[in-house]
């Protein structure tokens, strides 16, 4: 006997993996604690997060908005899309960085971050760039709606059941003089480039931890009952500002996130971690998830993935989709369940991403 002797089949490779058909890993293990219909999700994060709220609607359940667009925007045709990708009006947020500056902002723990540009007689928020495409009327007006969004920011910590953060990025640009973190490079999305004033960084191990942990004691001070499920974004780099090419820049961002959320995940019982990044990524997939272009997921992928996090945290779902006890894998039945999570390789649904103005081709 030896301490490999008992162990059950998924902690063998040739078990687990090589004798089991690609589509049907059970890549979820069971997770630290379960979910209800009723639970207010919250969710945040980089563009792959904007399917979890999609994919809640295909089974019934309303995502938790906290900041829903005023019906006067709906009746007069204003821009409401970006009221409807994540619970507030944050558009995406890539870092963890940005992310616990965005809680300290609203709870008060530091000065709303005062970084707006001019362009042709518009105002742009450029912590929010994606937000109110077309920018604001007047520096009064964009001042305004963020601290309306502040309030709703706060609202929401306060009052969700389940807080979803997935995790993009490790580079990220900064502002020198306030130290304040961008969503994207001004100058890309909007704004203009300084090189005096716009600093580059990409996040170490050790930061994102740093960061990972601030913000899970943030949270659960001021909901105590929160449940946190941390995710990483599959989806590589659109383009590196580092050294090293985008392909091995993509790699090292990810395994730093993967290994952060690993370390913290680990000492909260309040926290799980859902493994997105795995399901699109692993040996097994032979990379049957991407588009041609090795990057984007396509739907069938996403489909796969929401499958899996929709029957690990709502086990209800799964048993309302399965016949039987001895139906096919969890993931499968409840991904069946629903119109749109059938597999198909099509490309997923465009989302919203500030990142891809990186992109030359852009």
């Amino acid at each position: 006997m030896h301490p490999y002797s008992n162990l059950p089949p998924r902690a063998f490779w040739k078990k687990f993996v090589s004798d089991v058909a690609w589509r049907d890993l059970p890549l979820n293990d069971t997770p630290k604690f379960q979910l209800l219909r009723s639970d207010k999700v919250a969710t945040a994060g980089s563009c792959f997060a904007q399917h979890i709220a999609r994919y809640m609607k295909n089974v019934g359940m309303a995502p938790y908005i906290a900041e829903p667009a005023h019906p006067l925007m709906h009746q007069f045709g204003g821009e409401v899309d970006s009221y409807q990708q994540f619970s507030a009006r944050y558009g995406n947020i890539y870092t963890t960085r940005q992310c616990l500056e965005l809680f300290q902002q609203a709870f008060g723990q530091r000065a709303m971050i005062e970084d707006f540009f001019e362009q042709e007689g518009r105002w742009y928020d450029l912590v929010r760039p994606s937000v109110a495409k077309a920018g604001f009327a007047s520096l009064e007006e964009a001042r305004a709606d963020r601290a309306y969004h502040l309030g709703r920011v706060k609202h929401m910590f306060e009052t969700a059941d389940v807080f979803i953060f997935t995790l993009g990025l490790t580079e990220c640009w900064v502002n020198a003089e306030s130290g304040h973190t961008y969503p994207a490079c001004p100058g890309t999305v909007k704004g203009e480039f300084d090189p005096e004033k716009h600093v580059f960084r990409n996040l170490t191990c050790a930061e994102v931890v740093a960061d990972l942990e601030a913000l899970v004691a943030a949270l659960t001070e001021v909901n105590p009952a929160l449940k946190i499920i941390f995710t990483v974004s599959p989806v590589p780099l659109v383009a590196t500002r580092s050294e090293r090419n985008v392909l091995v820049a993509s790699s090292y961002s990810k395994s730093v996130l993967r290994a952060a959320v690993g370390e913290v995940e680990a000492r909260h019982a309040q926290v799980a971690y859902f493994p997105s990044f795995e399901i699109i990524s692993h040996a097994a997939s032979f990379g049957q998830y991407l588009a041609s272009d090795l990057r984007e997921v396509t739907e069938r992928g996403v489909s796969h993935v929401m499958g899996c996090f929709l029957s690990s945290f709502y086990p209800e779902l799964a048993a309302a989709a399965s016949p039987s006890s001895t139906a096919a894998t969890p993931a499968a039945s409840v991904a069946s369940s629903s119109p749109a999570a059938a597999a198909t390789p099509e490309l997923a649904p465009p989302v919203e991403c500030d990142e891809l103005f990186n992109d030359v081709r852009a």
